[in-house]
C-alpha cells in the first residue's frame, strides 16, 4: 500500500511555526495587514482541506484504507486544536471564544482554532463511518460541552419532579449523567450522554406506568441505565418489596415474581448507558436468582442487606490481567505477536493455557483455554475489523505521545 495522502501540512506549519508564541514575541505586535493575510490563508486552506478530503478518501478502493484515511486527519485536526489551546492558556471554556477585547495575537489564535473545529465537524459529519468515535474530547472542551447541556438537565430534573418521580432516584440519575463529563469523555459517550437526555426529556410518564416498577425505573431499565448506582437503586427497591413478607416461603415467592417481571422487562435494542458494564436486567436478575437458590438450600433468609454490585476494576477484585479484548480478539491479537515474530514461543496450545490461568476479558471471567486456541486459528472478519479499531487507536496515541516530545 502506497502512503496515505497528509492534507494538513500547510496548517501545522501556519500553527505549529508561523503562529508558536515565540515566534510572535519577536514582534512587538501582529500588524492588521499580517493578521488579514494569516487570516486569508487560514480560510483558503480550511476550504481546500475539505475538498481533498471528498476527493480522496473515495479514491481508496479499500475500506480500511479510507478509515485510515480519515482518522488520521481526523487525529492531525484535534493535536492541533490542543495545541491552539496550549497557546490561548484558557481560564475557563469560554476564554476560547473570540471576544472584541482580544488582542490581534489572541483573536488568529481563536480564528484557527474555531477552523479546527468547523473541520473536526466536517469530518464527523461528512464521514461517519470512518470518524473515531472513540477519540476523547480534548479537556479544555469537556466543560463547553457539558455548559451546552445544563440546561436540558435542568428541564430535566424539574420534568421528573413535577412527574412525582423519587428524588434520589432522579439524583442518582442527573449527577451519573454529569460525572461522565471528564477526562475520560470520549465522542461516542458524548453521543450516548446527548441520546439518554433527549429520551429522558421526550418520555411520556403514561408508558411507563401500570408496571410493577415506578415509571422512572422501568424507563431507566429500558434504556439501559447500566451504572453502579442505579443498579444498586433497583436491588434496594426489590429487596424492601421482598422484606415486606414475613414467612420464607412468601419471600421465596416474590424473588421468583420478581425474577420473572426483570425477565419479561421490555429493553430498547442496542442502547446501553456503560459499554464495559453488564445490562441492568442481567445484573438484577443474577443477583435474584442466586438469592432465590440460597435460600432454598439454606432455607433461611439471609437477605439483611442487599450487596452492592462491585465497580468495573476495583481493585479489591483484581487478580490477573483484565482486557477490554473479547476473547476472540485476545487469540487473534497473540496470533499477530506470533505470526510477525514478535512472540517466540513455539506452543501455542501452550501460550492460550497460560494467557487463561492469567487473563481474563469483558465478557470472560475464567476463560478456556482450548477455545482460547481456536480463537488464534480461525478468527472471523467481524474479530478482525474489531482489533484493528482497537490497534488503529494505539497507533493514534503513540504518534500523539510522539508528538508531545517533539
Amino acid at each position: 500500500m502506497a502512503a496515505l495522502y497528509y492534507e494538513l501540512d500547510v496548517l501545522e506549519a501556519l500553527i505549529t511555526e508561523s503562529l508558536h508564541p515565540k515566534n510572535l514575541l519577536r514582534q512587538k505586535s501582529l500588524s492588521e495587514r499580517d493578521f488579514d493575510q494569516l487570516n486569508d490563508l487560514l480560510l483558503k486552506e480550511k476550504e481546500t482541506i475539505k475538498k481533498r478530503l471528498k476527493k480522496v478518501t473515495y479514491s481508496y478502493a479499500k475500506e480500511n484504507h479510507r478509515k485510515l484515511y480519515i482518522q488520521q486527519h481526523q487525529f492531525g485536526v484535534t493535536r492541533l486544536k490542543n495545541r491552539l489551546i496550549d497557546f490561548i492558556l484558557p481560564k475557563e471554556s469560554q476564554d476560547l471564544f473570540e471576544t472584541p477585547a482580544d488582542n490581534l495575537e489572541i483573536k488568529i489564535y481563536k480564528r484557527c482554532l474555531s477552523g479546527m473545529n468547523e473541520l473536526f465537524s466536517f469530518i464527523r459529519e461528512e464521514f461517519p463511518q470512518y470518524f473515531n468515535y472513540d477519540e476523547r474530547v480534548p479537556d479544555a472542551i469537556v466543560p463547553q460541552k457539558f455548559e451546552r447541556l445544563r440546561p436540558q438537565l435542568v428541564r430535566l430534573k424539574k420534568k421528573l419532579l413535577k412527574a412525582s418521580q423519587d428524588i434520589s432516584l432522579i439524583e442518582i440519575t442527573i449527577r451519573a449523567i454529569s460525572n461522565h463529563f471528564d477526562s475520560s469523555l470520549t465522542y461516542r459517550k458524548l453521543n450516548a450522554l446527548k441520546s439518554l437526555i433527549k429520551e429522558l426529556e421526550e418520555f411520556n410518564l403514561q408508558d411507563f406506568s401500570g408496571g410493577s416498577y415506578p415509571p422512572l425505573v422501568t424507563l431507566l431499565a429500558y434504556l439501559n441505565f447500566n451504572t453502579t448506582s442505579f443498579k444498586n437503586y433497583f436491588i434496594h427497591y426489590i429487596y424492601e418489596e421482598i422484606n415486606k413478607y414475613n414467612t420464607l416461603s412468601e419471600k421465596i415467592e416474590m424473588i421468583s415474581f420478581h425474577y420473572k417481571e426483570i425477565s419479561q422487562l421490555p429493553m430498547k435494542p442496542c442502547s446501553t448507558f456503560l459499554i464495559e458494564s453488564s445490562s441492568v436486567q442481567t445484573e438484577v436478575a443474577t443477583w435474584l436468582f442466586n438469592e432465590m437458590t440460597h435460600l432454598e438450600k439454606k432455607r433461611t433468609l439471609e437477605l439483611s442487606t442487599a450487596v452492592p454490585f462491585k465497580e468495573p476494576g476495583d481493585p479489591e477484585s483484581e487478580k490477573g490481567v483484565y482486557s477490554a479484548l473479547t476473547v476472540e480478539e485476545l487469540g487473534l491479537f497473540f496470533k499477530i505477536q506470533k505470526d510477525t515474530s514478535l512472540l517466540k514461543n513455539k506452543n501455542m496450545k501452550q501460550v492460550a493455557k497460560s494467557i487463561a490461568e492469567y487473563w481474563h476479558t469483558k465478557q470472560k471471567e475464567n476463560i478456556s483455554w482450548q477455545y482460547l486456541y481456536n480463537s488464534m486459528s480461525s478468527p472471523d472478519m467481524e474479530t478482525i475489523r474489531n482489533l484493528e479499531d482497537k490497534l488503529v487507536g494505539m497507533v493514534n496515541w503513540l504518534r500523539k505521545m510522539k508528538s508531545g516530545m517533539k
